[in-house]
């Protein structure tokens, strides 16, 4: 029973950066499950859904028990990454001096057995297997003749079984759980990719305008057509395109782009001219039957770029995730993965480590004032291997549970021993995972590995009104992130090992919707940002008639791609390491393109040889 005298708990916040869910704190419409979702393991084999699973990775079990532990120890406070307000502070175990509640238990029995068997009651429904509970027992007992800490580390320990997280039962073989393996480095030279989704859909039209256009000037059919939430010509800020068979010798960008502005002048950004969700090339007239997706739809539209299979060719797995699988299989390369903040599909693949998930202001150490100096290890061992025939999803939580601990300890020992960036990063969501990817590069042979790949989302792009200071807000954010980051990669002497590809949703009409917003649309405008990029230029087809009458153009100023997200990943593949022969087990849609029109690698990546 938890105790308080406060009318309303000062929990921290948001709570839902800490465990992945909060009353009343939903992120989307979605909740914070995706019902679709099939986890790893077991249950993954069977094809069995289990939405809840998706917050079982490293940073959420490392907040949830974090967050449970310290509230047995110290109550509901900020002590050791505690549940309560504030920044985590160190506390003597069994002082309740700062916390606004507590927990509340006590016990006539005086056996341990008796004891832990009360607790498995109230805590499982008595489900605690017999080893686990032998476990159990055996701490309560070192602790006495202290029964207080006894039974605080006993209620520790029942938070920590699969029972508690699961309402399976658990048969132990008494072997030790195995950790997920990563082979040693290669030797290669390192490179890193970083998938940046602008969630909401981007107006990525006023992110890229026709400038300076002949015969026909088009800038001011778009400033027709967009009407009051065109962008003013003069504010723009004009690149060269005039080697880019574009309608437009020069095209301008957002003034919040200044940093991005001047990569693509250096020659290290390139702009992707109205791109999107294909299954195949298509017209007006036969776009919906050509299109597997759902069009327009957030949900829909992300699900597949980030997946790139809409026939599901190879289910349950992302582009990025496929990559690593083709790099790990055919070179036997050492990758990782990280989605900021939270999971991703775009990551999902089945060879090696799961992705992690790691929060963009560090990695809290899990668990960095045990109540005991081997409890760590008899948290290991009540999750240990299980029989064939033990539950599954209680399965599923242990192993997902022992690799967080793992990877936590790998990750933080890593950090720890890393100098922190030099580069100055905005305080935003924006800048912290920037940031968090700059430090995470910077301990790459700590962690042995030849390649990493980045998952970052940032929300909050979905401009039904208010667009200009959407756009203004968001890029202000984005450009400095990309201006500490690229300062910090030239810095490290690591800028032409890494790329930036930036995506979105979906692009938005052209026409405004009545007010000061625009609504869902289709195809886009985005960047790939890296010092290996050979940029300064515009690939694909920007349209060359922006009204109702162009052979692109939807009603209400919906535009259908002209360029596919397979056509863009392929070359990304390639660079990453993956063969020429082997980049349909990335893009299986490929080959609905016509070769003679796809980008070459060559063309988009300077020095590339294949």
């Amino acid at each position: 029973e938890l105790i308080t005298e406060k009318k309303v708990l000062e929990l921290a916040y948001p709570l839902k950066n800490k465990i992945g869910q909060m009353a009343h704190s939903f992120d989307t419409v979605f909740s914070f499950f995706l019902p679709e979702n099939i986890p790893t393991g077991k249950p993954g084999a069977a094809m069995l859904y289990s939405p809840e699973a998706m917050l079982v990775d490293m940073p959420k079990v490392t907040g949830l028990l974090n967050g449970l532990y310290s509230t047995i120890k110290n109550g509901i406070s900020n002590c050791y990454y505690g549940f309560g307000d504030g920044r985590s502070v160190p506390c003597e175990e069994g002082d309740f001096n700062n916390a606004v509640a507590k927990l509340s238990f006590d016990t006539s029995a005086e056996d341990a057995a008796a004891v832990v068997s009360e607790l498995s009651t109230l805590l499982t429904s008595g489900r605690i297997s017999p080893k686990n509970k032998e476990l159990i027992i055996d701490a309560y007992t070192s602790k006495l003749p202290d029964k207080a800490a006894a039974l605080r580390i006993a209620q520790q320990l029942i938070v920590s079984t699969p029972e508690f997280h699961s309402f399976d039962t658990v048969k132990s073989t008494g072997e030790t759980r195995e950790s997920a393996s990563t082979p040693p480095p290669s030797g290669v030279p390192y490179k890193a990719v970083i998938f940046l989704m602008l969630q909401g859909g981007a107006d990525s039209f006023n992110m890229l305008v026709p400038h300076t256009c002949s015969p026909k000037d088009l800038y001011s059919e778009y400033k027709k057509v967009r009407g009051a939430v065109s962008m003013p010509l003069s504010s723009l800020l004009e690149i060269d395109a005039s080697s880019s068979n574009q309608a437009c010798t020069s095209f301008g960008m957002h003034p919040k782009l200044a940093t991005a502005k001047q990569l693509y002048d250096d020659g290290d950004l390139v702009w992707f001219a109205n791109a999107g969700v294909l299954t195949r090339p298509t017209n007006k007239d036969k776009y919906k039957s050509h299109t597997k997706a759902a069009l327009f739809a957030h949900n829909s539209m992300k699900l597949y770029i980030q997946r790139l299979d809409p026939f599901k060719t190879d289910v349950e797995t992302g582009a990025l995730g496929r990559i690593a699988d083709a790099l790990q299989k055919q070179q036997n390369l050492s990758v990782e993965k990280y989605n900021l903040y939270k999971g991703s599909y775009s990551l999902d693949g089945h060879y090696g480590p799961e992705p992690f998930i790691v929060d963009g202001n560090g990695v809290p150490k899990f668990n960095e004032a045990p109540s005991d100096e081997g409890m760590d290890g008899v948290i290991k061992n009540l999750n240990g291997a299980t029989e064939f025939d033990s539950g599954v999803f209680a399965d599923l939580f242990s192993n997902l549970f022992v690799n967080s601990i793992d990877a936590n300890k790998k990750l933080t020992d890593a950090l720890d021993q890393t100098a922190n960036t030099t580069a100055i990063f905005g305080t935003d969501s924006m800048g912290t995972a920037f940031n968090m990817v700059a430090r995470l590069i910077a301990t790459r042979e700590l962690r042995g590995v030849d390649r990493d790949f980045f998952f970052i989302p940032h929300s909050n792009w979905d401009a039904h009104n208010k667009l200009e200071w959407n756009l203004n807000t968001n890029l202000a954010d984005l450009d400095n992130a990309i201006n500490a980051f690229s300062t910090e990669m030239k810095t490290e002497g690591l800028w032409d090992s890494t790329t930036i590809i930036q995506a979105s949703d979906f692009g938005r009409s052209l026409e405004p919707n009545g007010g000061d917003g625009t609504d869902h649309a289709w195809g886009g405008n985005y960047m790939m940002i890296g010092g290996a990029v050979s940029g300064g230029k515009i690939v694909g087809k920007y349209p060359e008639v922006l009204t109702d009458d162009g052979p692109e153009i939807l009603e209400r100023g919906r535009i259908i791609p002209t360029l596919s997200w397979d056509e863009i990943i392929a070359p990304i593949a390639e660079w990453a390491g993956v063969s020429h022969g082997s980049v349909k087990e990335v893009c299986p849609n490929i080959d609905n393109f016509p070769e003679s029109q796809r980008i070459k690698a060559s063309d988009l990546f300077v020095d590339f040889t294949g």
